[in-house]
């Protein structure tokens, strides 16, 4: 009963051990909310190991030198009351923003003009605010301001809004902040989302419920959505594989559900990434699926029905391995017509032929060299035959941290990751890995993600572009079957948490663009640029940190062997904590479109780490 109990309650005063010599004796005794709400079971003192007692230590950013953090959690909780106002679709009364104002509050309209139409289909009209002489408006109150800002909503039965503080700037009287604003809603008009950039300026920095002094728009945008009230996509997961027992069994089960009855041994990790890969196993023409899953549970064969529903062929695929699985892909590997299957374990990569009814057969299988989150497959030497790329992430002999959370030394620009590898095809289903040998083993000690193969060149051969977490990225450069190391020379290393690579030509030039996923860090936008942010390092350092943070990137081919980065100019920054990115036509006009897949695990903040 001690233990079950023991890990329920935390202690009254986090980061600390038990009792030490000279602590205040009543220190570590049950202690009562105001409620009467004991916060600290008797006998059950919590003992931390150091480093979490030191993170203990710091979780009070007052405490630990950052008034600036501080104060952006108490402006955030103030935008978050904000937003649950502006969500009721308004208008909204002066008395309810009362307390969010300061009394000097002098305002103008957050929806400026004008404003220029950038984009326009039959789906999608696109307007931007054009900066420019506007001519001067009378100070207006907080409600007023916020009224015009929501009018377009006023019919809206959906209105959604969101708020992200990445700036601050103090000063002995006041704070300001650069924010990001978004709002989305059905209106009479068709779907409405207002994209939107302000600088906040605040009351004085110190205080717990600091208020809005003004507000001025650094960028709006507003996109409508044409012709119907609903989604642009629909969520068909239920009715594709909603008649398969394993979709209800397994699928459907959360994280948590198996973590409580799964080992870890097994491979199962809450961080876990896994991957899937479509391609038509069995000949009729039609895309199947490939799902790849955590340690202890099947991974899952699905074969499409001409309804275009999904049928569990797992039992009969000979693919339904138990072990931690991180990607698969489905390509032809025996040049036979069918698509054979690759499967990344966490130390190992399998490789099965198919029988051309989705039947599959264990060939041949070898260790990794790390961790492997990702591959890649190419025929890179022009011999007939598909080699594979095997992204390596932790090393294999460094089993302290698994999962897609890597021990960086440095953080920002790691070099104790585990190495890739180039599996060459020499036919037969026999591999070697060729990686020294043809130059992959340069700069080749990086957490790496993902990876993606091209001829950015132009010259008839297939380039490589390697996404690595904790700082430089690769871009090798492939010379007749030889590569070299590039991304420096041409400015792409970018320097981040790189999580996908992508390849379009969205300018339509007859060259490939590149675009790569990181993550857009607000936390890490303001403390990076804050004086006492890391003092005594150099100004090329703190760049190097400060650009972890800014999120994605864009680097436009100038057709003349390098890149420009046109990331900020472009607008596709800001995709989150973005794990993977796609270019795709949505709107069949012939342009290159971005998708990217962001988010990470999110609950109910409850304060217990």
């Amino acid at each position: 009963m001690a233990v079950a109990a023991a890990a329920i309650w935390w202690s009254q005063q986090p980061g600390r051990d038990v009792a030490e010599p000279g602590d205040d004796p009543t220190a570590f005794e049950p202690q009562q909310t105001a409620r009467g709400d004991t916060v600290l079971a008797p006998g059950l003192e919590r003992r931390y190991v150091g480093p979490l007692r030191d993170a203990y230590r710091r979780i009070d950013p007052t405490a630990d030198g950052w008034p600036t953090e501080a104060f952006s959690s108490h402006a955030s909780a103030q935008l978050n009351r904000l937003g649950k106002l502006l969500a009721t679709g308004g208008p909204l009364d002066p008395k309810a923003v009362g307390d969010l104002a300061d009394p000097q509050f002098a305002g103008t309209t957050l929806r400026p003009s004008p404003l220029e139409q950038v984009f326009s289909d039959k789906t999608f009209t696109v307007r931007r605010f054009a900066p420019g002489d506007r001519a001067a408006a009378p100070p207006i109150g907080l409600a007023s301001v916020l009224n015009g800002l929501i009018e377009p909503f006023a019919n809206a039965t959906d209105l959604h809004t969101k708020f992200k503080l990445f700036k601050v700037q103090r000063s002995d009287s006041h704070a300001d902040t650069k924010v990001l604003f978004q709002a989305d809603g059905t209106t009479d008009g068709g779907r409405l989302q207002i994209n939107a950039t302000w600088r906040c300026r605040w009351t004085a920095i110190e205080s717990t419920r600091p208020r809005l002094i003004s507000i001025e728009v650094l960028a709006h945008e507003e996109v409508v959505q044409h012709g119907t009230r609903g989604p642009l996509l629909v969520d068909c997961t239920e009715s594709v594989l909603g008649a398969t027992d394993s979709y209800r069994r397994q699928l459907l089960r959360s994280t948590d559900h198996w973590r409580a009855r799964l080992a870890r041994d097994h491979g199962l990790d809450v961080v876990a990434n896994h991957g899937l890969a479509l391609g038509d196993v069995n000949g009729d023409g039609r895309d199947d699926l490939y799902l790849c899953q955590q340690g202890g549970l099947p991974n899952r064969l699905y074969i499409q029905q001409p309804d275009g529903t999904l049928k569990d062929a797992t039992a009969t695929s000979g693919a339904d391995w138990l072990d931690l699985t991180a990607s698969a892909l489905l390509v032809d590997l025996d040049n036979d017509g069918d698509r054979d299957l690759i499967v990344a374990q966490e130390l190992r990569v399998l490789f099965m032929s198919n029988d051309g009814t989705g039947k599959f057969r264990l060939e041949f299988g070898l260790g990794t060299r790390a961790q492997t989150f990702s591959i890649a497959a190419a025929d890179y030497d022009a011999d007939g035959r598909l080699d594979v790329f095997i992204c390596g992430y932790n090393p294999s002999h460094d089993r302290a941290r698994t999962g897609a959370l890597g021990e960086p030394m440095p953080y920002h620009d790691a070099n104790n990751g585990g190495a890739n590898m180039l599996l060459r095809s020499l036919g037969n289903w026999n591999y070697v890995d060729v990686a020294e040998k043809v130059g992959l083993g340069q700069n080749n000690t990086r957490f790496s993600f993902a990876a993606s193969w091209e001829d950015y060149d132009n010259d008839g051969d297939l380039d490589l572009y390697v996404a690595n977490d904790y700082g430089r990225n690769n871009l090798y450069r492939n010379d007749g079957g030889k590569f070299v190391d590039v991304a420096a020379a041409l400015d792409v290393e970018d320097m981040s948490s790189g999580m996908s690579a992508s390849w379009a030509d969205y300018n339509n030039d007859g060259w490939m663009d590149l675009y790569v996923s990181n993550m857009f860090s607000s936390a890490g936008n303001r403390i990076t640029y804050q004086r006492q942010f890391k003092q005594h390092i150099d100004e090329a350092t703190r760049k190097m940190f400060q650009r972890h943070a800014r999120g994605n990137s864009l680097f436009e081919n100038d057709r003349q062997g390098g890149f420009r980065d046109v990331s900020v100019a472009a607008g596709v920054t800001m995709g989150r904590w973005a794990w993977g990115s796609k270019w795709i036509d949505l709107n069949n006009d012939t342009l290159d479109d971005l998708v990217v897949a962001n988010g990470f695990i999110s609950t109910a903040d409850t304060g217990d780490l």
